[in-house]
């Protein structure tokens, strides 16, 4: 899941940092998205923090969207 994240924002101005999980931030549209497996559970969590809220929603719902196709 995190590699078709990542595959996603691989031609976008999109910085990813492999520390406590992956973390993908985009500064030009201010929002950054950090997915780490859990190490108790069989889950997979996602933090994303964006300048608004319609940014916030866009953001979740496409990475989601990826991580959910597998």
């Amino acid at each position: 899941a995190v590699d078709r994240v990542r595959a996603h924002y691989a031609n976008a101005p999109v910085v990813v940092e492999d520390s406590d999980g992956t973390t993908f931030t985009n500064t030009e549209e201010g929002w950054w998205v950090n997915l780490r497996p859990s190490n108790t559970e069989p889950f997979l969590r996602l933090n994303l923090e964006a300048p608004d809220v319609a940014t916030m929603e866009r953001v979740r719902d496409e990475v989601l969207a990826l991580v959910r196709q597998g």
